[in-house]
Formats: structure tokens, C-alpha cells, sequence
């Protein structure tokens, strides 16, 4: 399956093959984008299992913040700072702010 989304390069040539550097912040959009996707195609794939063959709520790739500040055993107030400051990777499901279980345990392992 062709890939819809490719990483896009900290520095591009313009069709003038002058060098051009793109903010910072669309490397983190498309970083996003990406987790996105992934965590899409793995929400496909698991719908389609059994009741039976889906993983418990500990398996699952995201939390809420709620959740996240339990394992860090930390405030909620100091969870919503982590997430407002980019210290973990969250997703915006609507209004509601996931965090990713990856980014919670790269956390974890460096112990801040």
C-alpha cells in the first residue's frame, strides 16, 4: 500500500534550487500527522477483530491525561503542563487530549 503522507524534510530547494528552511513547527505537525495515522490504521484493524481478541484498556497506544498522570503519579495539573509544554506526545480527539502511550513510557525510561 503506497504511503498518503511522507515525512517532510527539515530543509527544501525551492524550484530555483535555493535552499529554504520550514519552521519548526510544521516538522512537529507532520510529526503528529504521522502518529495520527498510525494510530488510525491500528483503530481499523482492531474494530475488525472480536470482542474477544481486543486488547485491554493497558494495551491500548493511547490514554487520556487523566490516566497518563496516574502511571507518572503525578497531579493532573502537572500531566496538563507536560502535555501544554510538548514534554509527551498528545492527540486532540476532539476536545478531548489523549497521551501517547509511547511518548509516556520515552517519559518514564528518562526519568524526569
Amino acid at each position: 500500500m503506497t504511503e498518503l503522507l511522507h515525512p517532510i524534510p527539515k530543509n527544501m530547494k525551492t524550484p530555483e534550487n535555493e535552499q529554504l528552511s520550514l519552521p519548526e513547527e510544521l516538522h512537529h505537525i507532520s510529526e503528529q500527522l504521522e502518529e495520527l495515522i498510525h494510530l488510525l490504521k491500528n483503530s481499523t484493524s482492531r474494530n475488525m477483530e472480536s470482542t474477544s481478541d481486543r486488547p485491554s484498556q493497558n494495551d491500548s497506544e493511547v490514554m487520556t491525561v487523566k490516566e497518563a498522570a496516574a502511571i507518572l503519579r503525578i497531579s493532573l495539573p502537572m500531566m496538563y503542563e507536560f502535555a501544554k509544554t510538548g514534554k509527551v506526545h498528545t492527540i486532540m480527539a476532539g476536545r478531548k487530549i489523549l497521551v501517547s502511550r509511547s511518548s509516556l513510557m520515552v517519559l518514564l525510561r528518562e526519568g524526569d
